[in-house]
């Protein structure tokens, strides 16, 4: 599963899966650069950027995974701590939210 709201409808499947592996490797990019720095809010916010930032141009019918994923860098390093409230739960899903430890 995806871990977005508010997916356009007609994506398919496959799609999902593309913006569920974008948002991951994205992810995974910025907690290496953040290191244990991050707080939970900055976390919450980069996180909540990634998404809306990988949907949005999945939207215009961009596919191409590496692309989908310098769009979510580009967000996570340009999030403002004020911009959670407008991000979060209007596009990502709670679980999303929340922090996942790295394995």
């Amino acid at each position: 599963m995806a871990p977005f709201n508010n997916i356009p409808e007609g994506m398919s499947p496959a799609t999902l899966e593309l913006l569920d592996r974008a948002f991951s490797a994205t992810w995974l990019e910025v907690q290496s650069r953040a290191g244990a720095a991050a707080s939970s809010d900055s976390e919450k916010i980069s996180r909540a950027a990634i998404a809306k930032s990988i949907l949005d141009l999945a939207a215009t019918g961009v596919r191409d995974q590496s692309r989908l994923e310098r769009h979510g860098l580009h967000a996570a390093d340009q999030a403002q701590p004020h911009a959670v409230a407008d991000l979060s739960e209007q596009w990502i899903a709670p679980a999303l939210l929340a922090p996942k430890p790295v394995s």
